[in-house]
């Protein structure tokens, strides 16, 4: 989390060459090398927005399971405004510029581009898992620690078997076969489930690996909830706040688009 100060926000990223042999005369005159320069990228802040309105008499009421009619809608507004900034972090597809159209920022499946793929139906097998985290530390030396994926993705993941043994006491009378971090060649990564990473196509999902180091969200106005002058017999809140996803290197991160799965 990190504070930006406009709603277009851009940053320097940059690459340091890959080792080389270097070997150079005694005495050598001042050789010009070539140097690159760092890149500019961006994003776009999105502003999210929340509100209601509570009728005096429906506040004064009892309601059963509840003390304050307005607090719980309220509450029930922010848990949906947090679930949709998450959508939009993941999913997200910047649009700006036009009249009467709302920006949108980013998110991780429109931001990764090196390490992206569409498998189109392709199992999400151990070997194909490991062949991603393989590419993330071949672009960029990083290694990603998270991963996140729906059910069936979760599932199949679950059912990796190599070096696997499973001991259970007979007398705790429990079968399970759970796999929450998956350990490899590359490092431990923690495996989650997420709403937004359902099936992209018929059968086929998609998952996100990431290294968390590397990506922030950044918040032009942060997340507020304000009660609004009475508007005749009624109580008004509105909920609000602008953020973008900040990617210092999307090379840290893995997408793996239309993968199938196998949860036989």
């Amino acid at each position: 989390m990190a504070p930006v100060d406009n709603m277009y926000v851009q940053w320097l990223n940059d690459t340091f060459e890959s080792a080389a042999d270097n070997a150079w005369l005694e005495g050598i005159d001042f050789t010009d090398l070539t140097l690159t320069q760092p890149t500019r990228v961006s994003n776009i802040t999105q502003i999210f927005y929340e509100s209601g309105k509570i009728a005096d008499r429906t506040r004064a009421i009892l309601h059963a399971g509840m003390e304050d009619v307005l607090s719980y809608q309220e509450f029930k507004k922010l848990v949906k405004i947090k679930k949709d900034m998450e959508l939009a972090l993941v999913r997200g597809s910047a649009a700006t510029g036009t009249t009467g159209t709302a920006n949108r920022m980013n998110g991780f499946a429109s931001v990764i581009s090196t390490n992206k793929s569409d498998i189109s139906g392709v199992t999400l097998t151990e070997k194909v898992f490991i062949d991603f985290m393989e590419l993330c530390y071949n672009n960029s030396d990083v290694l990603p620690t998270e991963c996140y994926v729906g059910p069936k993705l979760k599932r199949t993941i679950s059912l990796y078997t190599t070096k696997i043994t499973h001991n259970r006491d007979a007398n705790e009378k429990v079968q399970g076969f759970v796999v929450n971090t998956y350990d490899s060649d590359f490092g431990p990564v923690n495996v989650f489930f997420h709403r937004d990473l359902p099936a992209s196509g018929t059968g086929n999902h998609d998952a996100l690996l990431v290294d968390p180091n590397w990506f922030a969200t950044g918040w032009l106005q942060p997340l507020r909830r304000e009660v609004l002058q009475r508007g005749g017999l009624n109580e008004r809140f509105q909920i609000s706040g602008e953020l973008t996803l900040l990617y210092r290197n999307e090379k840290s991160a893995a997408y793996i688009a239309n993968a199938s799965y196998d949860i036989d």
